[in-house]
This record gives C-alpha cells, sequence and structure tokens, in this order.
C-alpha cells in the first residue's frame, strides 16, 4: 500500500503542479475564461485514466499465478523504462521548467488547444501510473487502490497548498527531488524483475541490477548539477 501511496503521488504531484502552471498562467495573462477547457481536459484524462487501470488490473488478475508472475516482471521492466525515458527527458530540459509550460500554453492560444495539452498532460502521469501499478497484481486489490487513491488525495492537497503558499517557487527543484524518488523506484523495480526472470539470480542478482540502474540513472539525472560542482 505504501509504495502505491508513494508512486500515485509522486505522478499525481507532477499533474497537479503541470496544470497549476497553466491556470496561473492563464490568469495572468488575463484569459481566465479558458480555464473551462482546462478543467475539462482534466477531467476527461482523469476518468480515462481511471477506466484504463481498472480494466487493466482486472484483467491482469485474471492470469493464473505464473502468468501473473511473467507480466508482473515485464510491468516492473516497462516501468523501469519510463523512468529511465523521465531521466533523460528532465537532463535534457535546458529551461526552466515552469518556462517550459508557459511556451506550450502560447503556443495552445485556442480552448480545444488547451484541452488537448491539458488533457495529454494528465493522461501521460496516468499511463505512467497504470504501468507502475501493473507491477502489483499480485497484490490485494483493495491495498493498492485504497494506497492509489490516497496518493493523488496528498498530491492534489500539496499542490494546492505550494500555489497558495508560495506564488513563486521553483518547480525545476520539486522535480528533480520528484525524479531521485522516482529513481529509486525504478532501481528497485528493475532489481526485482531480473530476479523474477532469473530466479537463480537471488539477492546478488536483484542488488546489482538495482545498483546499476540507480547508479547510471543518478550520475545522467544530476550530471549538470555535478558538473556544476566540481567547477567550484
Amino acid at each position: 500500500m505504501l509504495s502505491s501511496l508513494l508512486l500515485s503521488f509522486r505522478e499525481g504531484l507532477e499533474a497537479v503542479l503541470v496544470v497549476g502552471i497553466i491556470l496561473t498562467y492563464l490568469a495572468q495573462m488575463n484569459k481566465q475564461k479558458l480555464s473551462k477547457f482546462v478543467y475539462v481536459g482534466v477531467v476527461a484524462g482523469l476518468l480515462i485514466s481511471v477506466i484504463g487501470g481498472f480494466i487493466s488490473f482486472n484483467e491482469a488478475k485474471e492470469l493464473k499465478e505464473e502468468g501473473e508472475e511473467i507480466f508482473e516482471a515485464i510491468m516492473m521492466l516497462v516501468a523501469s523504462g519510463l523512468i529511465a525515458y523521465f531521466v533523460v527527458w528532465m537532463s535534457n530540459q535546458n529551461r526552466n521548467i515552469s518556462s517550459s509550460i508557459k511556451s506550450s500554453v502560447d503556443q495552445s492560444t485556442t480552448g480545444v488547444g488547451l484541452f488537448v495539452l491539458t488533457f495529454l498532460s494528465v493522461f501521460r502521469e496516468g499511463i505512467e501510473l497504470i504501468a507502475f501499478i501493473l507491477t502489483k497484481v499480485s497484490q490485494n486489490a483493495a491495498d493498492v487502490a485504497a494506497g492509489t487513491a490516497i496518493g493523488i488525495i496528498l498530491a492534489v492537497a500539496a499542490g494546492i497548498l505550494l500555489f497558495k503558499t508560495s506564488v513563486k517557487f521553483n518547480l525545476k527543484i520539486v522535480f528533480k527531488i520528484l525524479g531521485l524518488i522516482l529513481i529509486f523506484i525504478g532501481a528497485d523495480l528493475f532489481g526485482e524483475a531480473l530476479v523474477k526472470f532469473i530466479p537463480s539470480g537471488g539477492e546478488a542478482l536483484e542488488e546489482i541490477g538495482s545498483i546499476l540502474f540507480g547508479g547510471v540513472s543518478l550520475l545522467y539525472f544530476l550530471k549538470d548539477d555535478l558538473r556544476k560542482f566540481l567547477k567550484k
């Protein structure tokens, strides 16, 4: 339940922050009337993600024990791959994340454009969360659902708190912290997946896989920070 909570909190908070930046930027441009398209996009992205997650998890639960283990292992590798993609994407962001989001808003000047932008932002996080949840098909469904729901509620509350208490904050630092949490989760998933595919490897293989994934990801993710630190 705890891991589901942490994963949903991380994915949910990222989506909330992106939506918050979009709404704040629209208010700054005196285009609040377009906010309704943002909210519709959020609801649509959330609904499709929930429906997709519910169907996928139930279908995975129907697998026999051996098939369930293989499916879970595959999804662990998929989830690790998504985390690796996030690491590469985040490391290649040369500008402030907030500026990047505002630039996307500038390019989406119509209500339909804002709907698509918001929908894709929420749906992307939903797809990632579904992939993470599907790594837990062997666990109790009620615990996974409860952890996911609590994590999302906490993410929304944290996002609102951030915007209400601080108009200006460095979104890149927030994403950096969330990214570090995600890397450690990805390292654990990658190590577990290796053991599921190669049971004879035991704990040694799991530790090697986790250290390899975590080490490479951290070096790539923090390469700019390390470069700045070494120049001092």
